[in-house]
């Protein structure tokens, strides 16, 4: 991990995707003079879980991984962050250490924002503090969705919709066959076998770790998510 000179937060192209958008003036000013701007490479950690939760991080750029690992080692995705978003938050408010670890899934821009900071500009701006409980409240919702999800449907359905999921929402990233076994809650050989039979069906073809979806209705059909 490297820091950088800091680049103002009036600047940043990512501020319009970001909770905090709404700041001005003094308050963007107050950002500017606490916060780091950091660079990690592909495989770096953020931070890991266990550890006390010191601030958040605003992606700039790249993609940021959650990762959660049970008692015998396995590892799951949890969430995956762009450009605009914020992680390590629910930590920070909860007031406890961060449950997973974030990783980043390619070279990442961010800026780390101190805790004081955040909780200050919390307790002064009741709009900030309601954008946070929002979106709180839609992490929770999207959690359990996939929880119930994970544990309710066969694998390839799972498979199909972690493709969409990835696909639509990070295009530019090419995911490794374990990342979607992690975010499908599978085995990376049964994604391996699965994307052959989607491949076979003309669903998607393949080249390397590249994936492109040939048919995103039939391949809707197969996640049993209605379009």
């Amino acid at each position: 991990m490297k820091s950088f000179q800091k680049k103002s937060c009036a600047d940043c192209g990512s501020r319009s995707q970001s909770l905090l958008c709404s700041l001005k003036g003094e308050e963007l000013k107050q950002i500017d003079e606490a916060k780091f701007h950091q660079h990690f490479k592909a495989g770096q950690n953020l931070f890991f879980s266990g550890n006390p939760a010191s601030g958040i991080f605003c992606i700039m750029s790249g993609t940021v991984k959650l990762e959660l690992q049970d008692d015998q080692g396995k590892t799951q995705i949890a969430q995956v962050y762009g450009s605009g978003s914020m992680v390590g938050y629910r930590a920070l408010f909860s007031d406890e250490p961060y449950m997973s670890s974030a990783i980043a899934s390619e070279p990442v821009e961010v800026c780390f924002i101190p805790r004081s900071t955040i909780l200050d500009l919390v307790g002064k701006n009741p709009e900030l503090a309601l954008k946070f409980l929002k979106q709180l409240s839609e992490d929770f919702r999207m959690m359990e969705a996939r929880m119930h999800r994970v544990s309710s449907t066969p694998a390839p359905e799972r498979i199909a919709e972690a493709l969409l999921f990835l696909r639509e929402n990070f295009h530019e990233k090419n995911w490794t066959r374990k990342e979607i076994a992690e975010w499908a809650g599978t085995t990376t050989e049964t994604v391996i076998r699965t994307l052959g039979q989607f491949e076979e069906e003309g669903l998607i073809s393949q080249k390397g770790r590249s994936i492109s979806i040939l048919n995103r209705d039939a391949l809707f059909k197969r996640a049993n998510i209605s379009i």
